[in-house]
């Protein structure tokens, strides 16, 4: 085999190793890139679900905190009704015509006496119902019937009460203005005034 023969094979071989080497290039350059795509494609994925979770979760919290402020404004709605309800039976006590007022005044001091001897706080605006026709001694005789002193009198210190009475003894005071009366009234029955108001959420 003359020289310029093996310098050709010697060439052949070489581009047909250079061919391989490049075809083997070009696939671990595809097969890189390949890798490459899908593991893009696996983190895009990734990127829009948690995208698409926060969105989602966002929009339930926005109906959660809708629903929740709807019915805190409806509660709210409720309690100011409550309130309207026990400011009117408030203004109706306080307008009372004497004789019921009395009635009641005569009753809730009777219940409240211990020792028959206690001073009486009052409105300046009821003053009169006391001091005149024979009131107070009526209670007193009430209380006196029942085996007590029957000496209530009233107190001459002013009183910031708006209605019903303070009774003021030497153990305790009784606090009995109308605005305590209901508190405490509500305190044990607003429930059931929720009920007659709103049968619906019964």
């Amino acid at each position: 085999m003359g020289a310029e023969a093996i310098i050709e094979k010697i060439r052949e071989n070489a581009e047909r190793e250079a061919d391989e080497l490049r075809k083997q290039g070009e696939e671990r350059a595809a097969a890189a890139a390949q890798a490459i795509l899908s593991q893009a494609r696996q983190e895009a994925e990734a990127v829009l679900k948690a995208a698409s979770d926060s969105a989602a979760e966002l929009s339930k919290r926005e109906k959660l905190m809708t629903v929740l402020e709807s019915r805190k404004n409806t509660l709210k709605s409720r309690r100011a009704l409550i309130d309207e309800a026990f400011e009117l039976s408030y203004r109706m006590l306080c307008e009372l015509p004497d004789e019921r007022k009395k009635a009641l005044l005569s009753r809730l001091i009777v219940e409240a006496v211990d020792t028959g001897d206690e001073r009486l706080e009052v409105p300046v605006t009821e003053r009169p119902i006391y001091e005149t026709g024979g009131f107070l001694e009526d209670i007193n005789k009430t209380l006196r019937s029942r085996g007590k002193k029957g000496a209530l009198e009233l107190s001459d210190a002013p009183s910031a009460l708006e209605s019903g009475f303070r009774l003021c003894g030497e153990k305790y005071d009784v606090d009995a203005s109308f605005r305590t009366l209901l508190r405490l009234e509500r305190d044990k029955c607003e429930h059931e005034i929720y009920r007659m108001l709103f049968p619906e959420e019964a």
